[in-house]
This record gives structure tokens, sequence and C-alpha cells, in this order.
């Protein structure tokens, strides 16, 4: 490269490599994204990428640390946090998704650095509340990043105000008095059916480990069944994943359909499906985190057919709020059964606060508040 061609580099390339990669991790998922690819959104050749950046994991792990600096950095020195966090959150709608679903790709060692920080931003976020400050503060950070799981278009100054209420809302609605305790399974008891044992064996392995670092053979050893007996149920991994994120969509419509045949109004309709859902995410966090992170790697055709199910399930939602209220602007519904959604599922795949007194009927309390029409200003 000659003296010249060095010159006429963007100075911000690099800046522009990051948030190519963020897009396309937010988009496509990890494994789906090429360097190749990152290096044509920037209008480089792989080559120079490379010159940059030693490979996608590289990347990834670049791009989260430097979100999550500029979410300290606004921490620390804003005078309302939450309001500018939701801010760059807006403007940065990947986070969410690469921190639930994209995370999990990098090495132990850098997810922890990374899940320590996190966890030290949200205590900040609720630290004057002394019921539940954990759970309330992290509450805050789904809010935060539930703008990575849809594509609603909506004004920023209303999207921000509709957040900015979400948070207040969990940051401060008064809480059931409940103080029974989850008791995590036990029991060793599987299916008597093996395709049964099979995928609940699968789901497990898929949360704990992420899909593609998971192989048949590790799902037939752990269910206790010899590899090539596992064909015999199942001629994919990708068929696995397909019964095991079918299930749980299944689950949800059951749900929705109980709340809908229980129900005498839209408005008890909504809370007895605000109830099932809670319930669901914390009896099955396996499940909830596959919903959450592993759809991009179903077949093409797969994965349109989920995601169309899933916008459907949604749209349930958006319709029982409509028929008490239908005046309000659909994208601004769907901004708030968006978040509802997001803290019931980033509460749920937390472990040590699912351990927490009154956690189900206090998540749901939670869900319950962002909902509310009343606080939207």
């Amino acid at each position: 490269m000659t003296v010249d061609a060095v010159r006429r580099r963007p100075r911000d390339r690099r800046a522009r490599i990051l948030d190519a990669a963020a897009h396309r991790f937010w988009s496509d998922g990890y494994h789906q994204v090429s360097m190749a690819a990152i290096a044509a959104d920037v209008g480089i050749g792989a080559s120079a990428l490379y010159r940059h950046f030693r490979g996608k994991e590289e990347l990834l792990l670049t791009v989260l640390d430097g979100q999550l600096r500029s979410m300290e950095e606004i921490a620390a020195h804003d005078d309302d946090p939450v309001a500018a966090l939701i801010d760059f959150t807006l403007e940065h709608r990947e986070f969410g998704v690469l921190w639930e679903r994209e995370a999990g790709h990098l090495p132990e060692t850098d997810r922890r650095g990374l899940r320590h920080r996190l966890r030290g931003l949200a205590a900040g976020l609720a630290a004057e509340r002394t019921d539940v400050p954990g759970l309330r503060s992290w509450a805050i950070v789904s809010v935060l990043g539930s703008p990575s799981h849809h594509h609603t278009d909506l004004d920023h100054a209303r999207f921000a105000a509709i957040l900015r209420d979400a948070a207040r809302a969990v940051a401060t609605t008064p809480l059931p008095d409940d103080t029974s305790v989850l008791v995590e399974p036990r029991s060793d008891l599987r299916p008597a059916s093996r395709r049964e044992a099979l995928l609940a064996v699968a789901v497990r392995l898929f949360a704990e480990r992420g899909y593609p670092s998971v192989g048949l053979d590790d799902i037939g050893a752990a269910a206790g069944i010899a590899g090539p007996s596992v064909y015999n149920h199942f001629a994919t991994k990708a068929d696995v994943l397909v019964a095991a994120l079918g299930r749980g969509n299944e689950a949800l419509w059951l749900g929705l359909h109980r709340a809908l045949t229980h129900a005498e109004t839209a408005a008890q309709a909504l809370d007895l499906l605000v109830g099932h859902y809670s319930d669901f995410a914390t009896e099955n966090p396996d499940v909830v985190d596959v919903l959450v992170t592993e759809v991009p790697h179903l077949p093409d055709e797969r994965r349109d057919v989920f995601r169309r199910a899933q916008r459907d399930y949604l749209a349930e939602w958006v319709a029982l709020i409509h028929r008490d209220a239908p005046d309000l602007p659909e994208p601004e519904t769907r901004v708030r059964v968006h978040a509802a959604i997001a803290v019931v599922n980033g509460l749920s795949r937390i472990p040590h606060l699912r351990a927490t007194p009154g956690y189900t009927a206090h998540t749901a309390a939670l869900a319950r508040a962002v909902l509310d029409r009343s606080s939207v200003n």
C-alpha cells in the first residue's frame, strides 16, 4: 500500500467497522456472519478488516466492551442516568440482543468480566429501593434492552418517553406481599419416551452451552441413549431445535387460549395472560432461554414461520390492550408489550433472582406495571 493510500484511509474506519459488525450480529446472528460480509458493509476487503481485528470473536468482544463502557460513563456522570441510557439504547438498538443472545459466543473469562460490569451498572439503577433492588434493577436493564427485540418505528421522543415510564414503573410499583420461594426441580425423573427425554435434555444443553456447541451425540449421552439411537427420533440437530422451539411456542399459545376462555373482559384476559407467561418463564427458564437466543439457527423456512408465530402471539397482547383502549396508537402499545415481555424473559434467565422470595408474583407485577397504560404520559 502506498503512502497516499494510507493517507486516504478514513479516520473513523475502526468505528465504522464496529458499527457494521454490531448491526450484522444483531440482524443475522453471530454464527451467520462472516468477516467478509462485515468488510463489504464497510467497503473494504476482508484482508483489510483482519488488520484491525483478528476475527469475529474479537469484534464481538470489542463491540460489547465499547457499548458497556459508554453506558458506564452515562450512569456515572448523567443527572438522569436511566433516561440517558434509554436514549443510548435507542440509538444502539442492537445492545439488548448482543448481550442476551450473542455474548454467549465469547470465552467464559470474557463473559464473566462483561457480566460483572453489567451487574455493577444494573445495581446503581434502583439503588434507592430497599425491597427487591436486584429484581427492580435488572428489570430496568430489560426495559433498556427491549427495543433490540423488535423493529417498531416510532418517533424517538415518544419511544423514549414510553420506555422512561416503563423503567419508572418497574422501579416504583408496589409489589404483592408474597414470600413464597421457588423450589428448583430436583428430581432426576425423565419421560419414558426416548424422544421426549432427548428433547428435555436438548433444551437444557442448548440453554447452557448454546446451540452451536451441542451435538446430537452430546444430547444422546446426556439422556443416556446411544448415539446411533438418537437418529431414530431426530434426523438432524436442527430437527431437535425445531421441536424444542415449537414446544415452547405451543405452550404459550395454550396459555393465551386459557386466558381468553377464563376471562370475562379483555382486561381480565390480559391479567391472566401476564400471569401465565410469568409462571411459564419461571418454571421453564431453559425454554425461555432457547426461545430468546436460538431462533437464528433454525433453517430459513422454519425461522420465518417461527418468527411469524412470535409476532402473532405478541399481536394478541396488543389486541387485548386495544379492546379496552382502542384510541392508543398501536406502535406505542407494541413498545410496551415488548418491554413487559422482556422484563419477564430477562429476569427468568438470572438464577439467583428466581430464588428470591415472591419472585413469580413480583415478576408478574412488574410486567403488569409496564403494561399499565395509566403510567404512560
